[in-house]
């Protein structure tokens, strides 16, 4: 997917990481033929890569062949395994793809001397005693703590490289010393964990715990970072997260950007309408069928999306969004299919990855659907029915694998009657038609996400509210919300924005369309409200009977001495 001058290179670069880390890294391919073979290997084994290279691993090495593998986010398995007179630890993780191992991973690392170690331990030599000496001699990164998971001993090249305090370190419990460890769970449970991927400090270590034990019972556990030393670690972690980088840059995207945020946890509302609406896309989750979200602007249709594709068997391949409105016509071919280095004037000179392949695997999601152009429908219908892509530019075509989820807001039917939909194009995306309601049409939800969005827009605006009033909730569930909930989330932080901190939002909050009225800012005394009220009604009598005293009164339904009384004290001149 990435260009192959780029990928070269950092195929160079990784195979120059792989024959410096000290753990032995095999790789095989499913039928067990060995594809590479790095320097440690060839050190822990006993054997050079030429010797090896292409071989079956059954043939070469049998006891390797023999491992269990190990799943990827499950407890490394303990595999010990004697290889040429040495004690080693053999993790095996597999690599698939579509359900099948297309190749496996093998990870050794020589524990030779932990074991001598931990005999000699055990031939009742004080432990710190032991384990003192070691660590002044050590260039490794290791830390020492006991049952309770409190640091007992810490290399001065571990603490160097975590940026603490050596001294202050000790006597503290280990998880306020290094981030994500397990060494307090394997001084607990006394099960040893070899070449477990740690993060620290932003970067991945690879890591041993090896329970302490002596006369049958757990004393603590040492930890060891598996490499010669640090500094090398720390060059190699660099280079590593350059080559990511540089691949990243390439791409024109991060994972971050692919992935569903939104669950079905994340549509809030417990009506009957959305209920059935959820359930009816849940089910369409398990499918592969395509799916095709139809409603109003700001019904939630994006969520419906993500939460789809999360709760789906393609839930770890990305999530690609497309607004098919937001993208011009003249682009959005090269933005979907992507194109060939030189495709056109001004493409960049690497050339592109397309939408649809960033997809493969996953999910595109293809919003305003309706906007898209009848050019564009005819390449889609084929990527449809062929599930191929073929570059702006290239001369060959791609085979890709997946699931498109399309919304709209127009009534596509009657664009295929008006001619400007595709009808066959209709068709294969109205598989699983889903309707999302309308706000109008779930105004039992209207309450339980006002709360929801105040939680959600304060903590946004870092900005206390007490709450809502009543009469504040009534009228926003009498109004008609023609943008639904989008709408709704931007009164809702219109008004969290007005209202004074730690106060509540009330009617003089909201906006006059959903009120009937405008917001008031100066709150007047009621008896000036009065007195001017009263001043106007006796000018507007007063002009209406044309100055007659006698007629006000009567109209006015007051005595003319009280008349005079009032335009006296309203300066009305007679």
């Amino acid at each position: 997917m990435v260009n192959n001058d780029v990928t070269n290179n950092a195929l160079k670069k990784l195979n120059i990481i792989s024959n410096n880390i000290s753990i032995g890294i095999i790789e095989i391919d499913k039928e067990g033929s060995i594809l590479s073979f790095n320097k440690a290997a060839e050190r822990i084994c006993s054997m050079k890569c030429k010797q090896v290279l292409h071989k079956n691993i059954a043939d070469v090495i049998p006891k390797l062949n023999d491992v269990e593998d190990s799943e990827i986010n499950k407890k490394t398995r303990k595999n010990e395994v004697y290889i040429t007179g040495k004690v080693t630890c053999v993790t095996k993780i597999p690599i698939k793809k579509g359900g099948n191992i297309e190749e496996t991973i093998i990870l050794i690392s020589d524990e030779t001397e932990h074991v001598r170690l931990m005999k000699e331990l055990e031939r009742n030599k004080d432990v710190s005693e032991v384990l003192e000496a070691v660590l002044e001699m050590t260039y490794d990164g290791i830390v020492v703590v006991d049952k309770e998971g409190y640091v007992r001993m810490i290399s001065k090249v571990y603490s160097d490289f975590l940026g603490i305090d050596r001294d202050k370190s000790i006597g503290k419990h280990v998880t306020e010393v290094i981030e994500n460890t397990r060494m307090h769970i394997v001084a607990k449970s006394g099960i040893r964990e070899s070449v477990d991927f740690q993060k620290v400090r932003g970067r991945y270590i690879i890591a041993n715990r090896i329970p302490i034990i002596k006369d049958g019972e757990i004393q603590g556990a040492v930890g060891k970072v598996l490499f010669k030393n640090l500094k090398s670690f720390d060059s190699f972690s660099k280079k590593i997260n350059k080559i990511e980088k540089q691949i990243k840059q390439y791409n024109g995207r991060s994972s971050e950007n692919n992935n569903a945020i939104y669950s079905f946890d994340n549509i809030i509302g417990r009506g009957k309408a959305i209920e059935k609406t959820k359930n009816i896309a849940k089910k369409a989750a398990l499918t592969t069928s395509n799916v095709l979200l139809i409603g109003e602007s700001g019904t939630g249709k994006e969520l419906f999306a993500h939460a789809i594709h999360k709760a789906s068997d393609r839930a770890y391949g990305n999530f690609i969004k497309v607004n098919c409105a937001a993208i011009p016509s003249e682009l959005l071919e090269s933005e979907l299919f992507g194109y060939e280095r030189g495709s056109f004037t001004g493409a960049n000179k690497e050339g592109k990855i397309g939408k649809f392949e960033l997809a493969d695997g996953g999910t595109i999601f293809l919003d305003e659907i309706g906007d898209m152009p009848l050019s564009m429908q005819v390449k889609l219908l084929r990527v449809i029915q062929e599930k191929e892509v073929e570059r702006v530019g290239a001369d060959h075509i791609k085979k890709i694998d997946i699931r498109i989820i399309a919304a709209t807001n127009r009534n596509l039917e009657k664009m295929v009657h008006e001619r400007k939909f595709r009808q066959d194009l209709y068709y294969r995306l109205n598989v699983v038609t889903i309707r999302i309601p309308s706000l109008r049409e779930r105004k039992e939800d209207i309450e339980t996400l006002i709360y929801y969005l105040i939680g959600k827009i304060s903590k946004k605006l870092n900005k206390y509210i007490k709450g809502i009033t009543v009469e504040a909730i009534e009228y926003m569930k009498n109004y008609t919300w023609e943008g639904n909930v989008r709408q709704l989330e931007n009164v809702i932080e219109m008004a969290i924005n007005i209202v004074n901190y730690g106060e509540v939002i009330d009617i003089d909050h909201l906006p006059k369309e959903i009120t009937g009225r405008k917001i008031i800012s100066n709150i007047e005394k009621l008896e000036d409200v009065i007195n001017k009220a009263e001043k106007e009604a006796i000018l507007n009598a007063l002009v209406v009977c044309k100055g007659n005293k006698s007629k006000v009164a009567k109209l006015l339904e007051i005595s003319r001495t009280t008349l005079y009384e009032k335009m006296s004290k309203h300066d009305i001149l007679s």
